[in-house]
């Protein structure tokens, strides 16, 4: 797209129109991302490609392996406590009482049916605590940052 094709005037049957902020904005980041191209090649930056670099050939297997962490366990424990329970899923619309129950039985349900004591692990094992977390946050957003939440509050307590 070059700054030619992109009109300085509104287009009623089009509905562009530059003077709104996000017209402008949408504008300005695509002469960034495709500049016009000119033939003037006097003091200009040229354009290279993104990857020159050959591909690098990893293992998948040990990148898989250190990606998870040392508590992958507890992770999987807490993804097949979820997925054996579809009754905890959060459904995409929910009503704000319904959900704090719903948090409530997920966490209760964690922590009597699964065995999984996160609050266990702040003081112990911080770090397998943060990996549940990032396992419970990855089923549901809203009670990964709840627990989270505890977390900082239980430190600011001292």
């Amino acid at each position: 797209m070059s700054s030619a094709t992109i009109p300085n005037t509104k287009e009623v049957n089009n509905h562009v129109d530059d003077e709104q902020p996000t017209t402008r904005r949408i504008r300005h980041v695509s002469l960034h991302l495709n500049p016009p191209f000119t033939h003037n090649h006097h003091h200009q930056i040229e354009l290279g490609a993104c990857s020159s670099r050959a591909k690098v050939d990893v293992n998948a297997c040990q990148l898989s392996s250190y990606l998870r962490g040392k508590h992958h366990d507890v992770q999987e424990r807490v993804f097949a406590y979820f997925n054996s329970r579809p009754d905890l899923q959060t459904p995409i619309e929910i009503l704000k009482d319904d959900y704090r129950e719903l948090c409530m039985r997920q966490l209760v349900g964690l922590v009597r049916e699964a065995g999984i004591r996160p609050f266990r692990y702040v003081v112990e094992d911080h770090v397998k605590y943060f990996a549940i977390i990032e396992a419970v946050g990855s089923v549901d957003m809203s009670l990964g940052i709840k627990l989270g939440v505890q977390y900082r509050s239980f430190f600011n307590s001292f």
